[in-house]
């Protein structure tokens, strides 16, 4: 049966900037596949900020709205003495200084409009978009990307872990369903929230590639700017990179290339419409990733097209198995370099981790398998 979705995110999900982006759209395709109606909301603000345009793909999306944390700068209204008021006696949320008053009332307007069947709001720290009158009926979904206390946790060490995780699960408890794509971060909301809580790992078309293709490219790497990701690539330069032969030709593509220096074996690619053209290009992905918290959807991504994957151990963070999974992780980085030599130079050894990339994406990733959770929750 159809049903009336109003799905918020706060980036334009179709930016095919970020793996969060990713993992937006592709619910999003997962959802339409299932025959629903979808309208989605972004925040006027951050889309500006991420330099992010209004375009998207209007076979997934019936419908874009924008709501701001304040009103249009026009003296003469009352919207805008109102919030001006406000803001002078109540100061927004801590986590998110983008949840105002005004914010909550544009989205409480828009959802009263159709009154939506199903809403989803991506990320805990947006909860309080939640109006408990006007949407006590429909069905209240949080996608968590994450475990927001412990990403936060890892950007300010003098973050207060205890006040900061118990409004997350006091933000979680609002929802009828929680979704996590991690089976650490299920199994630490499950024992908080219960059956409330379910796991759907992120999933992507099967990309299986022909390996007999002429490759232009030993290793891949894409990332956002983030952090995680800026400390990840800048680790791999300074300890694994002057271990590999110049030979080896490494392509990284996203903004993370800005915090990147030039280097005769690095082709960088700021943006890219599409990555399948760079994964198919490519024999091994790299995941240096030193902190962050959650599978990494680049892993996940890398896998559909049967690449074995090489990275520290936080590449496999959110996997059921950590072994037999495609990926070879250590974060030594001498070990590091004998893994990328050794599927570069042993080709049964290469063929094995593609097999086991391929079976185990398959077991785990699989869309047919997020179809059928989404479907479950929904109906």
């Amino acid at each position: 049966m159809s049903k009336k979705i109003l799905f918020f995110f706060p980036e334009n999900p179709f930016s095919n900037r970020a793996g969060n982006v990713t993992r937006a759209k592709t619910t999003l395709a997962i959802l339409k596949k299932l025959g629903h109606s979808i309208d989605l909301v972004g925040v006027k603000h951050i889309y500006k900020d991420m330099q992010d345009t209004n375009d998207f793909d209007e076979k997934i999306i019936d419908n874009l709205f924008f709501i701001s944390p304040r009103p249009p700068k026009k003296k003469t209204t009352i919207e805008y003495w109102k919030y001006k008021i406000l803001k002078a006696y109540k100061k927004p949320s801590s986590s998110n200084q983008s949840l105002t008053d005004f914010t909550k009332k544009e989205f409480r307007d828009i959802f009263n409009k159709k009154k939506y069947d199903v809403l989803i709001i991506n990320y805990e720290f947006w909860a309080g978009l939640l109006d408990p009158n006007s949407m006590k009926n429909c069905l209240k979904i949080v996608d968590t990307h994450d475990w927001i206390t412990l990403n936060e946790f890892y950007k300010n060490k003098s973050l207060d872990v205890g006040r900061r995780f118990n409004e997350e699960i006091n933000n979680l408890s609002k929802f009828d369903k929680i979704v996590t794509i991690s089976n650490e971060e299920f199994f630490v909301f499950k024992s908080f929230l219960g059956d409330r809580v379910v796991n759907i790992p992120p999933s992507f078309p099967k990309n299986f590639i022909d390996e007999n293709r002429e490759k232009q490219y030993d290793l891949i790497f894409t990332g956002s700017d983030n952090p995680f990701n800026i400390e990840g690539i800048q680790w791999f330069l300074k300890n694994v990179l002057p271990l590999l032969s110049e030979t080896i030709k490494i392509c990284i593509v996203g903004r993370v290339c800005k915090h990147v220096p030039d280097y005769r074996n690095i082709t960088k690619i700021i943006f890219a419409e599409d990555l399948s053209s760079y994964y198919t290009q490519s024999r091994i992905a790299i995941c240096p990733m030193i902190k962050g918290t959650g599978i990494k959807i680049k892993v996940v991504e890398a896998l559909s097209y049967k690449l074995p994957v090489v990275g520290t151990e936080r590449a496999v963070d959110g996997f059921s198995s950590k072994l037999d999974n495609g990926c070879l992780v250590n974060n030594d980085p001498e070990i590091f370099k004998d893994y990328i030599i050794a599927l570069l130079q042993d080709r049964a050894y290469y063929e094995t981790m593609r097999n086991r990339a391929e079976d185990y994406f398959k077991n785990n990733f699989s869309e047919n398998k997020t179809l059928k959770l989404w479907n479950d929750i929904i109906n």
